[in-house]
């Protein structure tokens, strides 16, 4: 695992800061007291491991930070990211958390997401999952191969890759149990123990299906002494024979019954036809009785019908010419009532022409008088205008002026005027009585129209009353003549039926003589037939009994049958039990074998493992504590023996001084760090974290811990690569150790705490490798990839070396092996 950066916001000091880490060499972030640098790591914790129970121990915080510890005191919310990479992927963390009073605790849902290379050299987000706070503490358990218990501090992360500020020592106060579990976990030795413990359980159950195999193999052997199987087979057979002698017998009796069931098939057919025979006969003289009643009806009806007529005999043929001579008459006398309406008409026609005729005289008439009308009101208007004019020229002259040019005008002139106007006004009166004269001549003869048309109406009324009266006659007459015919053709009908019913009867003579024979024959029949069904009845009880002793006669035999399945089951059984007994006891004897094998493994593996421990931690110990009279042994158990040098002698002491123990266990922090970086499957080259490891250190014990880590950075082998080295620290000298120096400041009146800058100046192309941190820390880097992904780890690409020559490369190529420090232990 290696960590590239972080984004807090409301974390103790820091409003919101990002800080980039370098994924290689040594990375030193220092500053003033309070400006955030333990809270930085402890933010690391927090991400990868949630927050941890409440502790009553301070400096406990530092190690397993809980909410109280990292929320801003000025804010009711928090949130941390954290941008790491483990086995070529990149993984973002990102936990939030908020007050609920005098607690802080977990959001419900925190987010990871999960970036990959494509086949283009694109970095791509690929995953993204919402996840509960313990969901997330699991998932990324699971990512770094950590194994450790779901509510468990993280002792593996704080003794391994993390020393928190004061506990340096507390991998060595540890109980020997948990060192050793810790240990174990870390180099993967724990498998071996998993392996035993799992090895003796799979023994416990294959020994425990052993003994219950053999039990059940003396049960089945019991069982199959109890039984014979020879006796069965004789049972067997003797009940076999005993099944074909009834079945021989019954297969006779089921002859005979399709005989007797042939015959009764036969009866049946027969009775069935002198069933329907009796049947006809019966309803043909039901039919013939039938016809003599409605022969009698009719020759009913027919006297009510000569009654109904009157005067004439109830025989049919008088009955018949009566009718025929009164529709006859009736016929007469219709065409004469035709040939009168004929006449009615012709009169009504010529009526209604003269009617239209006197109509249009009398519109033309009146037309006439509106146009006279019209003119005298024409005259008199004409007449009013020239009265008036002659008023107005009256008045005119008697001034001696002109009427016409309003100039004086001698009188004679003006008497002219006046002569002239008046003569017009007699001719317009002249016209005017012309006029009416003409409108009372009119209207005389408008009155004379006027009485022809009325005249002329009443014609027509009275001859279209007559024409309806004569029409009624007709309709009448007409509908006597339909039912005259009506009654006629009855007659004929009723005759023809009498007629018919008559000959029918004639053919209906001896059906009684008949229908005795028919039911004597259908008598003999059913008696035939009840003595077949008696023979049916008694071979069918047979039969029955027959089939009731062949299935008791099977049902022994598979019963039998069962019993020597059982014991063919059984035996069958017995066999498998042996085998699989013998199986099971084959795989005791490889699982014995096996666990030799893997003891001797565990053996050689844990030696070189300690053997690796050992040389690892006399070297830094070495450095360390250069001329020290101390010695320290390391037992094949991990465990420690301090001894003092006195006159050339070791004694084992109890304990040493304090920067003596403090810096034994910071060497066996540092020792256990990089054998586990060696040899874990899956912390390979991990990230080793420092939070102020020169507490109570000698100004030469910080420069020779200096020459350690930079030992540490520049060291390779066993599989190992440039590594990452974080350490924060507040010493001089420590501080120019750094690869890449990471400077924090501090607002003391608004108490929030910055990233100042950053010394990388061996780490080319950082500002770019920090804006892709920053983006993916921020989210911007998420919301604009897309794509699908094809291929492995993380490479995000960057620019080396601007100008022609400028190539791309990862982000991991880009820090392995670039500039004079970048090489390191990862």
């Amino acid at each position: 695992m290696r960590i590239y950066g972080l984004m807090l916001e409301n974390i103790r000091s820091f409003r919101k800061e990002y800080v980039v880490f370098p994924n290689k060499g040594v990375t030193v972030i220092h500053g003033a007291t309070g400006s955030g640098k333990t809270s930085i790591l402890m933010s690391v914790s927090a991400a990868l491991f949630g927050l941890q129970r409440e502790s009553r121990d301070p400096f406990r915080a530092f190690a397993y930070p809980t909410g109280r510890d990292l929320v801003r005191a000025d804010a009711s919310s928090a949130r941390i990211r954290l941008l790491f990479e483990h086995n070529g992927k990149l993984y973002l963390v990102e936990r939030e958390f908020r007050r609920d009073g005098e607690r802080v605790v977990n959001a419900e849902y925190n987010r990871l997401e999960e970036y990959v290379v494509d086949s283009s050299g694109r970095v791509v987000n690929t995953n993204q999952w919402i996840l509960s706070p313990t969901e997330l503490n699991k998932r990324v358990k699971e990512i770094l191969g950590i194994k450790e218990k779901a509510r468990e501090q993280p002792l593996l992360f704080t003794s391994v890759l993390y020393a928190p500020q004061f506990n340096i020592h507390e991998v060595l106060s540890l109980s020997d149990e948990d060192r050793t579990e810790i240990i174990e976990r870390s180099l993967g030795l724990s498998k071996y123990k998993e392996y035993k413990k799992n090895s003796e359980e799979v023994e416990n159950i294959i020994r425990s299906r052993v003994d219950e195999l053999a039990r059940n193999m003396e049960r089945l052997k019991t069982r199959l002494r109890e039984r014979s199987k020879e006796s069965l087979l004789e049972e067997k057979k003797r009940l076999t024979a005993e099944v074909e002698g009834y079945e021989k017998a019954r297969t006779e009796k089921l002859r005979r019954l399709e005989e007797v069931e042939a015959s009764i098939e036969r009866e049946q057919r027969l009775l069935m036809e002198a069933e329907r025979e009796v049947a006809e006969l019966k309803s043909r003289i039901e039919q013939a009785r039938r016809l003599e009643a409605r022969l009698r009806e009719i020759e009913g009806e027919i006297a009510g019908v000569a009654a109904g007529i009157g005067g004439v005999e109830a025989d049919p043929a008088s009955i018949l010419g009566e009718l025929t001579r009164r529709i006859d008459e009736a016929s007469g006398r219709l065409r004469e009532l035709h040939e009168k309406e004929a006449l009615i008409e012709e009169e009504i026609e010529g009526f209604e022409q003269r009617l239209e005729e006197a109509r249009r005289a009398y519109s033309e008439l009146k037309a006439k008088i509106g146009g006279l009308e019209s003119d005298k009101r024409n005259i008199l208007a004409r007449r009013r205008e020239l009265e008036d004019q002659l008023k107005r020229y009256k008045e005119l002259l008697e001034r001696g002026i002109c009427p016409l040019c309003l100039q004086p005008i001698p009188h004679e002139h003006g008497v002219k005027l006046i002569d002239e106007v008046s003569k017009g006004i007699r001719d317009l009166e002249e016209k005017a009585r012309e006029t009416e004269e003409k409108r009372t001549g009119i209207a005389a003869e408008i009155s004379r129209v006027e009485e022809e048309i009325r005249r002329l109406e009443g014609e027509v009324r009275g001859r279209k009353a007559e024409r309806d009266r004569v029409r009624g006659e007709y309709k009448k007459l007409e509908e006597e003549v339909r039912r005259l015919q009506l009654t006629a053709e009855k007659i004929r009908s009723m005759l023809r039926e009498a007629e018919r019913v008559r000959a029918e009867l004639s053919g209906a003579a001896g059906l009684e003589d008949k229908l005795k024979e028919a039911l004597s024959k259908r008598s003999s029949i059913e008696a035939a037939l009840r003595e077949l069904r008696e023979a049916e009845k008694g071979l069918q009880a047979e039969i029955r009994e027959l089939d009731s002793r062949i299935a008791r006669s099977k049902a022994s035999i598979e019963y039998v049958e069962k019993m020597i399945h059982e014991i063919e089951r059984d035996e069958e059984e017995l066999r498998r039990l042996e085998e699989e007994k013998m199986f099971h006891e084959w795989m005791l004897a490889l699982l014995a074998s096996l666990n030799e094998v893997v003891d001797e493994v565990e053996k050689r593996v844990s030696l070189e493992v300690v053997q690796e421990f050992r040389r690892r931690f006399y070297a830094i110990l070495g450095t360390l504590m250069r001329e020290q009279p101390v010695e320290v042994v390391v037992r094949d158990d991990f465990t420690l023996e301090s001894k003092v040098k006195i006159g050339g002698k070791a004694y084992a002491i109890s304990s040493l001084s304090g920067g003596q123990s403090i810096a034994i266990s910071l060497a066996y922090r540092l020792a256990l760090n990089a054998t586990v970086r060696a040899y874990s499957p899956f912390l390979r080259n991990t990230v080793l974290i420092l939070d102020e490891p020169t507490t109570g250190f000698s100004q030469e014990l910080v420069r020779r811990l200096g020459e350690a880590l930079r030992l540490m950075s520049s060291a390779r082998g066993q599989g190992q690569e440039g590594g990452q080295i974080i350490v924060v620290t507040h010493d001089e000298l420590l501080k120019d150790i750094g690869d890449c120096r990471i400077m924090l400041e501090r607002d003391a009146l608004n108490h929030v705490s910055r990233v100042k800058g950053y010394e990388c100046v061996d780490f080319k192309n950082f500002d770019d490798y920090k804006k892709l941190v920053e983006e993916i820390l921020s989210g911007r880097f998420s919301r604009r990839t897309t794509g699908p992904v094809e291929g492995g780890g993380f490479k995000p690409v960057v620019s080396l070396e601007a100008g022609g020559s400028a190539r791309k490369k990862s982000i991991l190529e880009f820090s392995r092996g670039q500039g004079g420090k970048q090489s390191g232990v990862g």
